[in-house]
């Protein structure tokens, strides 16, 4: 059964025009950006009440501001949408999008991060985005087997996964499932990974909010998770408000709890841990604990930021991100 099924994969990526990417590739494919008369550049004049929630999603692409393309790729699981980006011969990047965003919140990061890499942002198949769930189980070890499914397919075989929040919790169980498999990881501000999220003022205001997400309160539960609420683009939050009133709680919202010291401590990659000095998320405890037990590890924390660092402060992440990956690790 699974031969036929693996066929079925590798015969539909053809139908669709999958890309198939190999590591040694050292053709430079460059992508597009839509023109001003494309139907996403159109969508940006529309109210985002009259816009269907692809129709959103496709004018935050707008702010892409970077060649791309989005692939359809079969999997065993559904269909995953990913979002590729940069040079084919990159060294490859895989970006993990948190819980009720999906792979638009990267725009800020995008641009930089794909000048010199091949960048691929897949859409949560268990969250929100495009991607389309066909299976009757929900689980964190569905979930693990579908991304290094993808993995496959294109060809990926060390990638380096920068993870977001629910994201960088899913890429740690990557990294632990196989670590073979996986160059470095870098975790933006991930939740539940290092500590146990703390009660607050800000958490409670949070859940009283996905109970009743109301327009005129949007910007109020903006700013528990973002410091600069003014520098999110407006197409994005229209997205985002729309997202958390319509999509459903994440089903591996139970099974998220941090590390312990053993599985932490066997992971042997470099990684990059990144928190906000607001975050509702992280704090330097989680920063202690980090250092403490990872073998190799670059943490520290961002000023200025609250959950969003990767648009909060864009540039400095972006630099951070960037360097960390340059570098050479014994």
């Amino acid at each position: 059964m699974k031969i036929y099924v693996s066929l079925f994969i590798v015969v539909a990526c053809v139908l669709v025009s999958c890309e198939r990417t190999h590591v040694n590739d050292n053709i430079t494919k460059t992508y597009g950006l839509p023109d001003n008369s494309s139907e996403y550049q159109k969508l940006k004049t529309r109210q985002p009440e009259s816009l269907s929630d692809q129709a959103l999603y496709n004018r935050v692409l707008t702010l892409w501001n970077t060649a791309y393309r989005e692939l359809k790729l079969p999997t065993s699981k559904g269909t995953a949408h990913i979002i590729v980006s940069g040079p084919a011969d990159g060294l490859p990047v895989v970006l993990l999008h948190g819980m009720s965003a999906d792979s638009t919140m990267w725009y800020p990061n995008i641009k930089a991060l794909s000048i010199n890499h091949r960048v691929y942002a897949i859409d949560d198949i268990l969250g929100p985005g495009k991607s389309e769930w066909d299976h009757d189980e929900e689980s964190l070890e569905i979930l693990i087997s579908w991304y290094f499914e993808i993995f496959d397919v294109l060809k990926l075989q060390k990638p380096t996964l920068i993870g977001a929040s629910q994201g960088g919790w899913i890429a740690t169980n990557l990294a632990l499932a196989k670590p073979h498999r996986v160059k470095k990881l870098i975790l933006l501000s991930p939740a539940q990974t290092f500590t146990w999220l703390e009660p607050s003022l800000g958490i409670l205001s949070n859940l009283l909010y996905a109970i009743n997400p109301q327009r005129e309160g949007l910007r109020n539960n903006l700013a528990t998770l973002s410091s600069n609420v003014d520098g999110i683009e407006q197409m994005y939050i229209d997205h985002f408000f729309r997202t958390i009133t319509t999509a459903s709680t994440s089903p591996l919202l139970m099974d998220m709890k941090p590390f312990d010291e053993t599985q932490l401590s066997s992971l042997v990659m470099p990684v990059l841990f990144l928190a906000g000095d607001h975050d509702l998320f992280n704090n330097q405890q989680s920063v202690d604990r980090a250092i403490k037990i990872l073998p190799k590890v670059q943490a520290e924390i961002i000023t200025d930021s609250g959950h969003f660092i990767n648009v909060d402060q864009a540039s400095l992440v972006n630099e951070k991100i960037l360097t960390f990956i340059s570098e050479h690790h014994k």
